[in-house]
């Protein structure tokens, strides 16, 4: 992409808002224009295998959630040796900008997509990889993230699957509110309402929800966030149940390991289809889904904890605990011991890095 083609991109991004939402675009739309405009990556030399791309892809978007700027951006700087998947992350970001950012930033959220939409990816070049960089710092900036999104999808599919559990009066309202909005966004005729629907396929189907609000109360929460370590490169939270690493680590946490012989023990007293799973599902609880200063409403996520054991065939205690047992697991180590265990299986001596996340030389995670 030429000065010349970017710049005009730039423009035409001043008048998104205009053409495809039938509105004036904001003052803060208009500042993420300019800064766009303006915006010059710093120099990044993070080199890592293309058939990692899963890994990069995970540790992106988690470093993303935890507000940790440095991490998330030398994570992105390894698509500068692997141009040819500039699509495939702007895409990425597009997800992550719904299942991550959602009302924290709706204003973000649309930009992110408006990018994804006129910054063509056909013809790779620095501007795309300027693009990447910038919109993973916006995202890393802000004072708060939110989940929310995630999470109404979660109840949505539960719904159509006739799989949610026993309905308390908040969830109730909920679900009411859920189906309410989806009904109106799918039957109304407005630019704004065509443009979610048309780019929906961007977001995972994420985009739909987009300026739903429930009537009931939210917060933010500061609660400190588990610590990380740098194995093999990347943070040591990528590797989770949606990696191959992270699912075979899962494997041999449930058929016992020293540090974590509860929660075999846990999985022995609870016959369990997918075992290794049902603890992805916790660890991605009290790890990989946590988010810096994130925008919830507690009662949707109370009912989301609840979705997950009625799904799994788990009282709602036992889900608990073993969310409990999955922390300790994480706190004493054993997790990241089995993960650097089947890294070193699967890549060899190579460059392992095991480094505390206090160390700032290598870009590591700090909370």
């Amino acid at each position: 992409m030429r000065k010349l083609d970017f710049q005009a991109k730039c423009q035409q991004l001043r008048v998104y808002p205009e053409q495809h939402f039938g509105e004036s675009a904001s003052e803060r739309w208009l500042c993420l224009c300019s800064l766009l405009t303006e915006y010059h990556p710093a120099s990044g030399n993070f080199r890592i295998d293309k058939e990692r791309k899963w890994e990069v892809a995970s540790a992106l978007q988690k470093s993303i959630r935890r507000a940790e700027e440095s991490t998330a951006l030398r994570v992105i700087a390894a698509t500068q040796e692997m141009p040819e998947e500039y699509a495939y992350f702007l895409r990425r970001l597009c997800v992550i900008a719904c299942e991550d950012i959602g009302p924290g930033d709706d204003t973000l959220v649309k930009f992110v997509l408006a990018c994804a939409t006129l910054f063509s990816t056909q013809k790779p070049s620095p501007d795309h990889f300027r693009v990447l960089n910038f919109l993973t710092a916006q995202m890393c900036e802000l004072p708060v993230r939110s989940r929310i999104y995630c999470s109404y999808e979660i109840i949505t599919d539960a719904a159509r699957n006739s799989a949610l559990p026993p309905l308390n009066s908040d969830e109730k309202v909920i679900v009411d509110a859920i189906r309410q909005h989806k009904q109106d966004i799918a039957t109304s005729t407005t630019r704004f309402h065509d443009w979610q629907r048309s780019q929906s396929w961007r977001t995972a189907g994420l985009l739909p929800y987009l300026g739903l609000s429930l009537p009931i109360e939210s917060q933010v929460n500061t609660d400190p966030l588990p610590g990380s370590r740098i194995v093999f490169e990347l943070p040591s939270y990528c590797y989770d149940m949606y990696t191959r690493i992270g699912l075979s680590g899962l494997r041999r946490i449930v058929a016992g390991v020293p540090g974590a012989e509860s929660i075999r023990d846990f999985f022995q007293r609870n016959a369990l289809a997918s075992p290794h799973k049902v603890l992805g599902e916790a660890l991605f609880t009290v790890e990989g889904g946590r988010e810096q200063s994130e925008l919830l409403y507690p009662a949707l996520s109370l009912m989301e904890q609840r979705i997950f054991a009625h799904r799994f065939g788990l009282r709602f205690d036992d889900r608990l605990h073993l969310c409990d047992l999955t922390l300790k697991a994480l706190q004493n180590g054993t997790i990241d011991r089995v993960r650097e265990e089947v890294l070193r299986g699967q890549y060899g001596q190579g460059q392992l890095q095991l480094i505390a996340q206090t160390e700032e030389p290598v870009g590591t995670a700090t909370n």
